[in-house]
């Protein structure tokens, strides 16, 4: 009888003094089509680790890197590998008592992974596993590499190393690690997951600033200096009102201080743009860019309902996916973002429904901090020229920062892999053509004057922000569609925000016919 792998987990525990799993009887046969799930969790026990688990064998192969995955390939971390953990642990996060391990974990990151051969347990024996992530943080090929013993060593220890490749950050290893703080499941920090949320300082007051209603179709100029008086239709109290038919809590909170835009002006600006927005966003998977306290506090992304997300937004599970995905398909369900503080939506280019083929494509145009926005338009002609040639309809929309996207309506029937070696195809010609201007690396470190061209947004799991979507930056500036018209004319990126926006609702819609122009992908071989 073969031996239990989780024997020496059961053995370290008392699962009277502690919330983790104790773990089903593992099934080391996989059924076929099924994705291999992975997490990271972050561990604050003796001394704060990630801990990296890979399912493989009806286990999580288990590793405790004390300095967390770098995205650097030339940071190699030490990764020591503990015992195996059951598939349930990837679902734990809380606090561990009086046990082995006793501290606060938190899950870092999660998603699946797909070995490089087809005998990953048999690359595991033998020292060196290789193998691609599509996690919400964490991305691209990736290498466990065995190290030999030293002396006595009890416990074997690895290597985790990150390959080169598009997700790779020469130079930047740590910035993910810095940049993200938060439950990829939750959205909780350490200290909220630990029970222990310090108390809250004192607000800081700021001055109030004439309120103005973001879909008014008046110029700055126009506006009044004064706030204009409430309306008693929208059931007006100092703590809770309704916007579009939905309840809103703390409506005065400030998302944008600077720009004194409100979550009631963010729940407003959603109701004015949503017969434009909706069309682009219903019925996909949403990765959504919360601030529940605004720009001033925490930021996270969400991929995955918590616990206490409102019953307009939607939860799905396409075909490949662990947990269920975040959806939003009507004005309610906007109005419920704004409520909860999400500041930016991000689409998948896929539907819900038919998750395993795309239907985007997408190019991000994003320029080193001193071009002039001129040289991003000059780009965009480029690249429109390009994606024209392999037989696509590009369409330009401006991100809500300095750059612009190239996003081509793609036929049933294309695959991830073909999405992303068309995009790429496009972006390493251009930038073995003019080397000077563009670049495919994305530290910002080696742009030196060029313009980025990220081709990555066609992986996936991957997501661009949405048309219409305000973004998480001051100016509460929005990404607009642009006719090519437009995109030749002197004007300003930053100029379309939550409150200038609404007006061009009115106006005829430049993307008319996106979904019709869509064309299949060019073969290989014209690629």
């Amino acid at each position: 009888m073969a031996a239990d792998p989780l024997a020496p987990y059961r053995a370290k525990r008392d699962f009277r003094q502690t919330a983790e799993p104790e773990g089903a009887a593992p099934k080391p046969k996989r059924r076929k089509g099924k994705a291999l799930a992975f997490v990271v969790q972050k561990h604050d026990a003796t001394r704060l680790h990630y801990d990296f688990r890979l399912e493989l064998g009806g286990v999580l192969k288990s590793w405790a890197v004390t300095r967390g995955p770098s995205l650097d390939p030339a940071d190699k971390r030490l990764a020591v590998e503990v015992e195996d953990h059951p598939v349930e642990y990837a679902r734990f996060e809380g606090v561990i008592s009086m046990s082995y391990g006793a501290g606060t974990v938190m899950t870092w990151d999660r998603g699946t992974w797909e070995p490089a051969s087809d005998d990953p347990a048999g690359d595991l024996e033998k020292g060196r596993l290789s193998f691609t992530l599509h996690g919400e943080r964490l991305h691209g090929a990736w290498h466990l590499v065995r190290m030999r013993p030293r002396g006595r060593e009890a416990k074997q220890n690895w290597l985790l190393i990150k390959d080169e490749d598009e997700a790779a950050r020469p130079g930047d290893g740590d910035a993910l690690l810095e940049e993200t703080d938060n439950s990829v499941a939750t959205g909780r920090d350490m200290t909220a997951i630990a029970g222990k949320p310090p108390e809250a300082a004192p607000a800081k007051r700021r001055a109030a600033k004439p309120r103005k209603s973001v879909a008014s179709n008046a110029s700055e100029a126009e506006q009044p200096k004064a706030a204009k008086p409430r309306t008693k239709a929208r059931s007006d109290t100092a703590a809770h009102i309704t916007v579009g038919g939905v309840a809103l809590t703390h409506p005065e909170k400030l998302l944008w201080p600077e720009d004194n835009i409100t979550k009631r002006d963010l729940a407003e600006y959603m109701v004015a743009v949503a017969p434009r927005l909706l069309p682009w966003i219903e019925g996909r998977p949403l990765s959504l860019l919360r601030a529940p306290d605004g720009l001033d506090g925490d930021r996270f992304f969400q991929r995955h309902a918590g616990r206490g997300a409102s019953a307009l937004i939607t939860q799905v599970k396409p075909r490949g996916e662990s947990s269920p995905l975040l959806q939003v398909d009507s004005q309610e369900g906007l109005v419920a973002l704004a409520q909860s503080g999400t500041l930016e939506i991000h689409p998948w280019p896929a539907r819900s429904a038919s998750v395993t083929r795309p239907d985007r494509l997408i190019l991000d145009l994003d320029p080193a901090e001193d071009l002039p926005f001129a040289a991003v338009v000059d780009a965009a002609l480029v690249l429109r020229e390009r994606v024209a040639a392999l037989g696509l309809a590009p369409f330009c929309k401006t991100t809500g920062g300095k750059g612009l996207h190239i996003v081509a309506p793609v036929t049933p029937g294309a695959t991830w892999k073909a999405l992303h070696d068309t995009a790429a195809s496009i972006c390493q010609a251009l930038e073995a053509e003019a080397p000077d201007r563009f670049t495919t690396e994305s530290s910002k470190g080696v742009r030196g004057g060029r313009i980025f061209l990220d081709y990555q947004r066609n992986a996936r799991g991957a997501s661009a922000v949405a048309c219409w979507s305000p973004r998480a930056r001051p100016g509460a500036t929005v990404s607009v569609p642009l006719d090519w018209s437009e995109v030749t004319k002197a004007l300003d990126p930053k100029a379309f925000t939550i409150r200038t926006a609404p007006a061009r609702i009115k106006e005829a819609d430049p993307w008319v016919g996106f979904d019709a122009a869509a064309k299949p992908l060019p073969a290989k071989r014209k690629r």
